[in-house]
């Protein structure tokens, strides 16, 4: 399932019918075909948080590690988002609605080792910069919430507002794209169920030397 469109960032309200195609109500554009939500990670998070290992942060809403503090128990030290921001729910008292197990949570349950983790090789440039390589470390428990991941990360790097493009026609590389807001703009390779992927090592020069020599295309 989809929860953001990958080209206008739009949260998507309509219903969504596995098998079918999913088109945007906002921009019209195509997202990609719906398929059966995965039950394997939701059920292995319930799992931890009725063991007692993990609960969800009241910060960031994601499912976290807990450790036993004295008689309470406590988040551990995490991320907010998809860029690398510590949450101001680290280290804060789960909440007392949490109730703590009556035995020591079970061992070899480690929240990371069940993390799918992305690191994807994108092209930043602001509108009156030189353009950079940025490198993008994604970590998600729930391989359903991959595009809303990337889309939290360019509302980051972009502001809220930003649109996909497609990559100037003059260059022949219709496998790229542009997510574009008026300052800024990342470059990347398009995803084929949605979102982007890295930009293969070879062609990195390619698309800085474009940006340089080009920058009225991609601001336009």
């Amino acid at each position: 399932m989809f929860d953001f469109c990958p080209h206008c960032g739009q949260t998507l309200e309509h219903e969504q019918v596995p098998g079918r195609m999913l088109v945007c109500a906002h921009c019209g554009q195509d997202i990609g075909f719906v398929g059966a939500v995965a039950r394997t990670a939701v059920d292995e998070a319930n799992e931890l948080i009725r063991a007692g290992s993990a609960a969800r942060c009241p910060s960031c809403q994601q499912l976290v590690e807990i450790r036993p503090s004295g008689d309470a128990r406590k988040f551990v030290p995490h991320y907010a988002g998809a860029v690398r921001k510590i949450c101001p729910g680290s280290g804060k008292l789960v909440a007392a609605e949490t109730p703590a197990p009556a035995t020591e949570p079970p061992r070899g349950k480690d929240l990371r080792a069940l993390m799918t983790r992305d690191v994807h090789k994108v092209i930043f440039c602001a509108k009156n910069s030189d353009p950079r390589i940025d490198v993008l470390t994604l970590d998600y428990l729930d391989k359903s919430e991959r595009v809303r991941i990337q889309i939290e990360a360019l509302r980051e790097m972009l502001g809220a507002d930003f649109q996909m493009r497609e990559y100037p026609p003059t260059f022949k590389k219709p496998h790229l794209a542009i997510w574009q807001s008026a300052e800024a703009c990342v470059v990347a390779a398009r995803h084929d169920r949605g979102g982007f992927q890295s930009i293969a090592d070879g062609e990195i020069a390619g698309v800085v030397e474009d940006l340089r020599s080009n920058r009225s295309l991609f601001f336009s």
